[in-house]
């Protein structure tokens, strides 16, 4: 009684281990084994997560990157129909709880920002996992064939986006909503845009962000501590641009770097740095060079595909992911103003882990084989 089961649960693995793009699910593997053996240096003092004990920041990361492993992993296993008809159902229920971020007594205030909320045994910022939704959700939007001859579908996709960006406006999370911005326009310029209604929206963009300038203080800092960084405290960006420095072009070693015990933030903000100082200028280039190959990989299938949706869905999560992997390097960098963005997979912290765990899982799932 048990064969026709075993023979139809072998079916079911062979089937998905020669319809997956094996290049990428290996590339998924390498970035989160780095990113376990990243946190492994992560020390006392380093963390505010763990002041007591390096292995309790081992330990913690490592349960939140195999469970990160296994989502991406089940999510590439599902039916491309079952998504269809899940993804609006999970995008109203992470709205919802995103939400809640800035409703008083459930949103965790840190830094002058309601991001987080309290689950006990995590503390989950939401907007980690609405991004990877949200791209699939736009594409399901604006693949809409039935209603193509209408403008409805366009108007529906901004009142989600414009939803999801007032909310970040008012936590605030300028960062995480240049990274929305960007996943929204990406999905409506390749949908068959208006071009003037682009433009429209583009000049929308940039007077709000004009706007956000002017009455977030928060933001005003940054800013103007990024243009004149004689008048403000840039100690953070002045240890991160030494940490390069000191890495050289091939690290002081594993677990040798100082900037962690100097940097609050050097566990997520600042781990590209980390890195540059452990490894090295290789190091570095290796971690990026990884990303562009996902993305260069993802486009690759993008284009061969038929499907429109399934275009939508890969172009926009590899442009999220790809854009938040350069603002992490650009801030590390000094290249650009600080935004609290992290490294996708290798960052410290559960909500960041398992909102790159569903992108990959979804990257995975719509870039399988297809046969008629």
């Amino acid at each position: 009684m048990n064969k026709p089961d075993n023979k139809n649960e072998l079916t079911i693995i062979s089937n998905w281990w020669f319809n997956i793009d094996k290049q990428l699910l290996f590339c998924f593997l390498i970035l989160s084994f780095f990113g376990l053996a990243v946190s492994f240096t992560i020390k006392p003092g380093g963390s505010y997560v763990d002041q007591v004990s390096l292995i309790n920041a081992f330990t913690i990361q490592s349960v939140y990157l195999f469970a990160g492993v296994f989502i991406f992993l089940f999510l590439s296993f599902l039916d491309l129909k079952k998504l269809r008809k899940l993804t609006p159902l999970i995008l109203i229920f992470l709205l919802i709880i995103f939400t809640l971020t800035i409703i008083p007594g459930f949103g965790i205030e840190r830094k002058g920002s309601t991001r987080w909320l309290d689950l006990i045994l995590i503390t989950l910022m939401p907007i980690e996992l609405v991004k990877p939704v949200f791209c699939v959700g736009l594409a399901l939007i604006l693949e809409n064939k039935i209603d193509n001859q209408s403008n409805n579908k366009y108007l529906i996709s901004f009142i989600v986006y414009l939803f999801i960006a007032l909310i970040l406006v008012r936590q605030p999370d300028i960062g995480q909503l240049a990274i929305i911005s960007s996943i929204f326009v990406s999905s409506f310029f390749l949908s068959g845009f208006s071009f003037p209604a682009l433009v429209g929206i583009i000049c929308i963009g940039l007077v709000s962000f004009i706007g956000i300038y002017f009455f977030n203080f928060n933001v005003q800092n940054r800013i103007n501590a990024f243009f004149s960084p004689e008048q403000y405290d840039v100690s953070q960006v002045n240890r991160s641009i030494n940490a390069f420095k000191e890495g050289g072009f091939f690290g002081v070693g594993p677990g040798e770097g100082q900037l962690k015990h100097n940097l609050q933030e050097s566990h997520t903000d600042y781990i590209f740095a980390v890195i540059g100082e452990e490894y090295g200028a290789i190091g570095c280039l290796g971690i990026l060079l990884l990303f562009f190959y996902i993305a260069y990989r993802v486009f690759q299938r993008a284009y061969d595909e038929q499907d429109h949706f399934i275009q939508l869905s890969l172009f926009s999560l590899t442009v999220y992911l790809t854009f938040q992997t350069l603002v992490h390097s650009a801030v590390n960098l000094n290249l650009i103003p600080s935004t609290g963005m992290t490294l996708p997979f290798i960052s410290y912290g559960g909500s960041s882990v398992l909102g790159i765990a569903l992108t990959l899982g979804l990257i995975l799932l719509l870039t399988k084989k297809r046969h008629i």
